[in-house]
């Protein structure tokens, strides 16, 4: 008999092939239906302010001049202070607020860079700042906003937030917001605290500190410039001997003055110096 040749069978396992992993979609925003009812066009003159919109903060210090025409601090202003690094930003703002604190003005220092420490060592080398309510808002880093919606409606004249870069590093950290979205909750929470939409209908004026590239580029969006009433530049010198303050953009002031200054433990202390065509 002849015995056939029988090849063993060989079990052939078929390979998945591994899929693709999808990105997440961006989930589409539903528009509403556009209402033409809800536009509403005013005339200036029918807009309606209670004079204390008006009424400058004064300091009593030379800066005054170029913080408005009227002489002083506008309420319901948006300012931004830039410059670079030890320029002198923080401590130009901590002296408008303790010189406003000391004449009877509501104002709050935010800090979301310096802790108590650091700023109990600032105090001590400046003696005059220690008046000013601070808020140290990294103590509450995991769920900062619930605590700025409850300090700002407190109503305040003038509120300094150091810096505006940081605060919204932390509502990105806390709530995974991005850079856009974090920007715009802020924006419009300062947007609604300077039209007097807090408990004491105070026009809150915000003085908001930002750093500058190595570049001397500002660092933030061209809405930030756009929403921001004036912009004031803190710089200083190569050799460290001069510093100097000015406005690029005010709406509430027409002045072209470069203001020199110092800063000693009394304070800062201002000299003029007009700015050359």
């Amino acid at each position: 008999m002849k015995v056939k040749n029988q090849t063993p069978k060989v079990k052939v396992t078929k390979v998945r092939k591994t899929r693709k992993t999808r990105k997440p979609r961006t989930p589409r925003v539903l528009q509403t239906e556009f209402n033409p009812a809800i536009v509403k066009l005013v005339r200036g003159q029918d807009l309606d302010f209670s004079d204390a919109s008006l009424a400058p903060m004064v300091t009593g210090k030379e800066i005054d001049v170029l913080l408005s025409t009227e002489g002083g601090v506008m309420p319901g202003t948006n300012i931004m202070l830039v410059g670079g690094p030890g320029s002198g930003k923080t401590t130009i703002a901590l002296d408008i607020l303790s010189n406003l604190t000391q004449n009877g003005y509501k104002c709050l220092f935010v800090s979301a860079e310096m802790d108590e420490i650091q700023h109990f060592k600032y105090c001590k080398r400046m003696p005059h700042i220690g008046c000013v309510s601070t808020l140290f808002l990294k103590n509450y880093a995991e769920n900062p906003k619930p605590v700025l919606e409850y300090v700002f409606n407190q109503g305040y004249d003038v509120i300094c937030i150091d810096s505006f870069a940081e605060v919204i590093e932390l509502l990105r950290d806390a709530y995974r917001l991005s850079e856009a979205a974090a920007e715009t909750w802020l924006l419009h929470m300062q947007d609604s605290m300077k039209k007097g939409g807090n408990a004491l209908n105070y026009f809150t004026t915000f003085i908001n500190i930002q750093q500058v590239t190595k570049g001397g580029d500002f660092v933030g969006s061209n809405r930030i410039k756009h929403m921001t009433d004036a912009m004031g530049h803190v710089e200083r010198s190569k050799d460290g001997m001069e510093r100097y303050v000015y406005f690029s953009k005010h709406r509430d002031c027409d002045k072209d003055f470069k203001l020199l200054f110092a800063i000693g433990s009394k304070g800062v202390h201002y000299s003029y110096e007009l700015v050359k065509d």
